[in-house]
């Protein structure tokens, strides 16, 4: 679908810091993406169809778009979620990114980029799902400090029975700063690096019940979020301008669980992620 994005974009590129040089300014901004988090909560029907949903707040979406996401999430279809061997209705949380790309001629193409829908528990315990112990944040890399680089790191980790990781990678990095080719694939590596030397000191409560108690090692996504205090922040539900990642990193250790997950870019912005099966399961693509 096109949509008029122009004037939002104007503004989130206004306020996205800048690490080039102003001959190279207009080729970078090429590869800035605007993009919208939308939150709100899903209730799916036991023969998997979506029986309902509401959104947190629709302020930024505009008629046009919300018309979009209706036509959208009305065809979803999940996987019947079970409890205690009970095919059941479930209600949870969803987080929605859509992803705006100029068009020759004006106008934005809007999709779907990712989905993210919390694992409905049925009132299952907290011991029964891996937990976040010890996690000290990274240091701050001195580069992008001095360059005010924004970006947030998915680290996928690997941890034991001791709570302790036994392997940790990041799959991929998006900026919140733009310059040439080369600055970005620097400042990428020096997120990816500062995460890392984080995560592999970070601790883990194993799960002690229910059905994940008795696997030897767990698998996990946890989103690192390096932001600048003193610049201004995109508000909550608005559009802001960032640049994906082209690269998303093979992880042979975690490959089957990242396939099932897909990808992480609709997570909330913290918190501990595990890579198991997911209890709510979407078939059929997002949509465009």
């Amino acid at each position: 679908m096109r949509y008029i994005l122009g004037m939002l974009l104007g503004i989130a590129l206004a306020s996205l810091p800048v690490a080039v040089d102003a001959g190279n300014a207009r080729a970078a901004r090429k590869l800035v993406e605007s993009t919208l988090l939308v939150s709100g909560k899903i209730v799916i029907a036991p023969d998997g169809t979506v029986r309902d949903y509401t959104l947190d707040d629709t302020r930024a979406l505009g008629q046009t778009l919300e018309q979009f996401l209706d036509a959208n999430i009305r065809r979803w279809r999940f996987e019947p979620v079970v409890v205690d061997g009970t095919v059941v209705t479930a209600e949870a949380p969803m987080r929605i990114r859509l992803v705006a790309h100029p068009q020759d001629g004006g106008g934005m193409q809007v999709r779907i980029a990712a989905t993210w829908f919390g694992d409905e528990k049925g009132g299952r315990p907290a011991t029964d799902f891996p937990r976040q112990g010890r996690m000290d944040p990274p240091s701050y890399p001195r580069e992008a400090l001095m360059l005010d680089a924004q970006g947030i790191a998915y680290v996928v980790l690997r941890f034991g029975r001791d709570g302790k990781v036994q392997e940790a990678d990041v799959e991929r990095v998006n900026l919140r700063t733009y310059g040439t080719e080369q600055q970005m694939a620097a400042l990428r590596r020096q997120f990816a690096e500062a995460a890392l030397r984080a995560a592999r000191r970070w601790t883990f409560l194993p799960p002690t019940t229910g059905e994940e108690a008795k696997e030897d090692h767990w698998l996990a996504r946890v989103p690192v979020d390096f932001q600048m205090v003193h610049l201004p922040q995109p508000k909550p539900g608005g559009w802001e301008s960032y640049i994906p990642d082209p690269t998303v990193r093979d992880l042979p250790w975690a490959r089957e669980q990242l396939r099932i997950a897909g990808s992480p870019e609709a997570l909330p912005d913290s918190g501990v992620f595990p890579l198991a099966r997911p209890a709510i399961r979407l078939l059929n693509g997002p949509g465009t």
